[in-house]
């Protein structure tokens, strides 16, 4: 085997590297527990009775819902209020700072009694994490959007109202705020005109018809809304294209894959003669007089041809099956009669292609995104169903971060001044999706950004919950200071075949996506969640240089530009190694692997030197009522140095990420900067400054559920590359290092690999 097509090394853990978690964390108060505080939580306690006091009167099992705010330092699930509320059991939250109850007259009553009278040290310190309790009022319910909706406006909101439900966390509850809900929605004569849309456990809301935004104001009155929202219209997103006169041959070399790709999108055109054998299913949802192909179209030729005709270098190149999905409606005039798909109509579309195809088609591309639904601290509701149908049916879809299409598009470095502008939309914000924005390919001297840069009309992150969104970049383009293409797009085809260059986030998602699926056809037993590390850890390494400039740029970047090589992806070479740990870490242990063998090679002068990179990805169990504690499990990697002090302990250096004096207080700074909660984390430092020689390295994992939540266990992917610029032989002292110690290594070979030994 060729020492540039060296196998990567799947790690398997030796039974002593599991570790029994121990010890726990410490009491706090965040002030004192005088007289004016238990009579100002006592007042506060007495307001909710009485904001609720109707509904309690009507019936006393019908809960309510009151919200508790938490001082900034006593955000950390150690600091819950949880002892406090232990009669007013917490059922949610929104932001960080926001706890959700529920409540009812005797619970609310019962914890006044404790108030005055704290039980332990635990509700102490609980009352003094509290700045406010109130209700939910009617006017916060209405989203923003809708609030802003002027009556002469009515008609953009097709007169259907969607109406959230709290979820109580218990089925009685459910059922009994359900029935309260509909009872009163009948007294107020919206009888025939409500419907209930659900899909799984935690996705259910109605659909209501109104006649005026009045009915807005009643629906937001009722008890146990949550919110009153309205359903987002999609169409094709907006394309520009400009014809090129490049000439190219389409019939280069290239390997048929077994690989089907879902394409959800306006229909891909069978007068293209380059895409249309390859189309094995499709299902038109559109009637044809509303029917865009162009988009489409585009996108699939990304797939297929996207590296020839961008003259971009690949070692491997495949020609994959496509299944189209026609549900999204024209958007654009020029081209024909206009229609738009509501939220719902494309949530069911969706589940039902799901049914049909999902065993023989893995893989999915959505290029869309809402112009007036921005990503802030909640889920977008598409969001969360594409969370779901990715659990549900075991499928990796792709989704686009969403174009800025109106000025002022984004300099590089940003201009100051553009605020929100530019945030990501939705569904950008789906956690288990891979979200994909642009840089150029192209430049020029009257360009906008130069090559590598973000694309000026590419959306930023970060998303909901601080998620890092974009997950990754690629090219999708680039505009002249005139805002114009002039020839600074990517290259695709169009519906008869010619080439045709574009703009948007739309095209950059199929080129990442391309390179996902071939990561997934190579792989001897393929699998979702590696391949889609696999991705994001290529990104990382690729981009060293263009995300350690700024700490920023991870907003405009995610993780980076994956590499356009598969090969380059899933192989290693003898200076630069990466391994695989892919296991199971329970709630009640730790993994802690001693004495990794960090190779002599890269010792120089006591001082360890080279280039590590580190990615995590797992599969958080996910809860929507939660918000911004959307995800339920935390899993962390520390790799590091470690030396022997007096009395036998272990003083460790965490080394990537670089260990920082964190405390507790600062559990919002980790969260928005340190991928707290994050299902995917990416590290890489070059050990420049050299790192004092030590007695070993250390690699350690650990399971954090949130406050109240229990998991077994959880699965997660682990890759580590370390790299030696000097092109040493690290590839074998640390294969050998691992097996000396007692690791068993398997190789993770590829097709390619396999090929090339025959």
């Amino acid at each position: 085997m060729s020492e540039n097509n060296l196998p990567i090394k799947l790690v398997l853990p030796k039974a002593t590297d599991i570790v029994p978690n121990t010890g726990g964390g410490k009491l706090k108060f965040f002030g004192e527990v005088t007289p004016e505080l238990k009579k100002e939580i006592t007042d506060k306690f007495e307001t909710l009775l009485s904001f609720y006091s109707d509904v309690f009167n009507e019936n006393e099992a019908i809960p309510a819902v009151g919200k508790i705010t938490v001082k900034p330092e006593a955000i950390a699930k150690s600091h819950k209020p949880s002892d406090l509320c232990r009669n007013c059991p917490i059922i949610g939250s929104e932001d960080l700072d926001e706890i959700y109850i529920k409540v009812n007259r005797k619970n609310i009553q019962e914890t006044i009694e404790m108030v005055k009278n704290p039980p332990s040290q635990k509700f102490q310190a609980n009352m003094t994490a509290i700045i406010d309790i109130q209700p939910i009022k009617p006017e916060e319910k209405i989203s923003p959007t809708l609030q802003s909706i002027a009556q002469e406006d009515f008609n953009s909101i097709k007169k259907f109202i969607k109406l959230k439900i709290f979820d109580f966390d218990d089925d009685f509850d459910n059922a009994q705020i359900w029935d309260y809900v509909i009872r009163k929605l009948c007294s107020l004569h919206f009888k025939d005109k409500y419907e209930i849309i659900s899909y799984g456990d935690q996705i259910k809301f109605l659909k209501i018809e109104i006649t005026s935004y009045n009915d807005i104001i009643k629906l937001a009155s009722i008890n146990g809304v949550k919110t009153v929202g309205f359903f987002q219209e999609y169409s094709l997103p907006q394309s520009d294209f400009s014809a090129t006169e490049l000439q190219t041959l389409l019939n280069s070399e290239y390997r048929d894959s077994d690989v089907t790709i879902g394409i959800i999108d306006g229909g891909i055109s069978d007068d293209n003669p380059f895409l249309q054998p390859y189309i094995v299913a499709r299902e038109e949802y559109i009637n044809k007089v509303y029917q865009n192909p162009q988009h489409a179209t585009f996108i699939a030729s990304t797939i297929q041809y996207g590296n020839i005709l961008n003259d971009i270098s690949a070692s491997t190149a495949y020609r994959f099956k496509f299944v189209d999905i026609v549900a999204i409606p024209n958007s654009d005039k020029n081209f024909g009669l206009t229609d738009s798909i509501t939220e719902d109509t494309l949530m069911e579309i969706i589940e039902e292609v799901m049914e049909k195809y999902s065993f023989t088609t893995k893989i999915w591309n959505l290029s869309l995104g809402i112009e007036n639904k921005p990503c802030d601290g909640s889920m977008s509701d598409l969001g969360v169903f594409l969370d779901y149908i990715q659990d549900k049916y075991h499928v990796q879809i792709f989704v686009s971060s969403g174009n800025v299409n109106s000025l002022p598009l984004r300099n590089w470095p940003p201009q100051k001044g553009i605020g929100e502008h530019d945030r990501l939309i939705s569904p950008a914000d789906s956690v288990r999706a891979i979200t994909v924005g642009s840089v150029a390919l192209f430049d020029s001297v009257n360009s906008i950004v130069k090559f590598n840069e973000p694309s000026p009309f590419s959306r930023r992150g970060p998303g909901a919950n601080y998620i890092v969104k974009p997950d990754i970049v690629d090219y999708g383009g680039n505009y002249s200071t005139s805002y114009k293409i002039d020839g600074l797009g990517v290259k695709g085809l169009d519906s008869s075949g010619r080439i045709i260059e574009g703009n948007g986030t739309s095209y950059s998602t199929p080129r990442s996506l391309q390179k996902y699926a071939s990561i997934y056809e190579e792989m001897i037993e393929p699998d979702l969640l590696l391949a889609k590390a696999m991705l994001i850890h290529s990104a990382r390494m690729n981009s060293r240089e263009l995300l350690d400039e700024h700490p920023d740029n991870i907003k405009y970047y995610g993780f980076g530009i994956p590499s356009a090589d598969t090969q380059d992806i899933l192989q290693c070479s003898k200076d630069c190694v990466t391994l695989i740990f892919k296991q199971k870490i329970s709630q009640k242990s730790h993994l802690e692997m001693y004495d990794f063998p960090y190779p002599k090679s890269l010792i120089k002068n006591n001082k360890y030197i080279g280039e590590i990179g580190m990615t995590l990805a797992y599969l958080p169990p996910l809860d929507p009522k939660y918000g911004r504690e959307y995800c339920r499990t935390n899993i962390d990697v520390s790799f590091g140095t470690y030396s022997y002090i007096a009395g036998g302990k272990i003083d460790y250096k965490g080394q990537v990420p670089l260990e920082s004096k964190w405390d507790e207080k600062f559990e919002a700074a980790r969260v928005k900067h340190g991928f707290k909660w994050s299902p995917i984390k990416s590290y890489y430092r070059k050990l420049s400054r050299e790192i004092s020689l030590e007695d070993g390295w250390k690699l350690r994992v650990d399971l954090t559920p949130r406050n109240g939540f229990y998991v077994q266990s959880q699965e997660f992917v682990l890759i580590i590359t370390i790299k030696d610029s000097n092109g040493n032989d690290i590839y074998s002292e640390i294969t050998n290092g691992l097996r000396e110690r007692g690791y068993i290594t398997n190789n993770i070979e590829t097709k390619y690999q396999i090929r090339q030994r025959q």
